[in-house]
C-alpha cells in the first residue's frame, strides 16, 4: 500500500517532513511549514535544500546534526556557509575543523534543550561509535517528534510522542543470510550490531513508549541489502497499531499535530 502524501494534499499551514534523503549515501530531512523550517542532518547539497523549499531561505531556523560521519554532517561548512546555525555535539565541529566560538555554531550541552525560532529541540544520547544524539523536537504545529538514527539501542522512553522518525537499519536473519552467501563479509556483523539498530530493536524501543497520540512513524536509514522495506514496514505497523512509513527521497509527509 502506497501511503505517501503529494505535495497538494498537504495544507499549506501544516507541519510536514519532507524527506531529501536517507541512507549511507547521505541524510536529510526538512521539519517545515509554511513559515518556519528547520533541517535535521546535513548529509545533502544545499542546492537541494533550496530546491525543496522553492528557494526561500528566509524560513530556514537552523539545523541540527546527530554525528560526524559525512552522510549525515558532509556539508554542514556549505550551510553555516550561507548563514544557517547549527547545532552538533563538538566532536562533529572539531571534525570539519569549525572554530567552536562561530557565531553560526551551537555546541550541545549534555541535559541543555534548545531554541531555533519556535523549534524547540533537546537532544538525547544516543549509541554509535562517535558521538551521536538523538533529538526530540517540539513545535507547536506538529507537537512532540522524535528523531532517532544511527544508534543500536534507546535507553529512554520520550512521553507526549506526535510523530516519530527512527532508524530500522537491518534484519540479523537477512545479514546472516548475506554473510553465509558472500556477499557481506563477516565483520561487518559486530560493527553493525554495535552502531545501528536492528529492526527487532526499532520495535520494542516503539513498542516501550506511549504510541497513544503518535500520528506517523517514519523507518530512516534502511540498510541497502540488510533490510527489507515492506517487511519491516509491515512489522511495524503490526506491533504499533500505527501509519508506517519508510523514509525515501523525494517523500512527504503531513506531521501536523491535527492533520486532518
Amino acid at each position: 500500500m502506497n501511503c505517501s502524501l503529494k505535495v497538494q494534499d498537504i495544507k499549506t499551514n501544516n507541519m510536514r517532513i519532507i524527506v531529501l534523503a536517507s541512507g549511507s549515501t547521505g541524510n536529510g530531512y526538512l521539519l517545515s511549514s509554511e513559515n518556519e523550517t528547520l533541517i535535521i542532518e546535513a548529509g545533502v547539497k544545499l542546492s537541494r535544500v533550496k530546491k525543496a523549499l522553492h528557494f526561500n531561505m528566509s524560513t530556514i531556523a537552523g539545523c541540527i546534526t546527530t554525528h560526524r560521519h559525512k552522510d549525515h554532517s558532509g556539508y554542514i561548512k556549505e550551510y553555516m556557509g550561507a548563514g544557517i546555525t547549527v547545532l552538533a555535539n563538538s566532536d562533529v565541529f572539531n571534525a570539519h575543523s569549525i572554530p567552536l566560538n562561530d557565531w553560526r555554531v551551537k555546541v550541545i550541552q549534555e541535559g541543555h534543550g534548545y531554541k531555533m525560532g519556535n523549534f524547540k529541540i533537546l537532544p538525547i544520547p544516543a549509541y554509535h561509535d562517535v558521538p551521536c544524539h538523538a533529538f526530540l523536537i517540539d513545535h507547536p504545529r506538529s507537537g512532540m517528534v522524535l528523531f532517532m538514527t544511527d544508534t543500536f539501542m534507546s535507553e529512554h522512553t520520550f512521553p507526549g510522542l506526535n510523530h516519530i522518525i527512527i532508524e530500522a537499519n537491518f534484519a540479523d536473519d537477512i545479514l546472516e543470510e548475506n554473510i553465509r552467501n558472500g556477499s557481506v563479509h563477516p565483520s561487518m556483523r559486530p560493527r553493525l550490531m554495535q552502531t545501528h539498530m536492528e529492526i527487532s530493536t526499532t520495535i520494542n524501543v516503539l513498542k516501550a513508549n506511549d504510541l497513544t497520540n503518535v500520528i506517523n512513524i517514519v523507518l530512516s536509514h534502511l540498510s541497502s541489502g540488510n533490510s527489507d522495506e515492506e517487511r519491516f514496514i509491515r512489522e511495524v505497523r503490526e506491533a504499533t497499531g500505527k501509519l508506517v512509513f519508510a523514509a525515501k527521497k523525494g517523500m512527504e509527509l503531513d506531521f501536523s499535530i491535527n492533520p486532518y
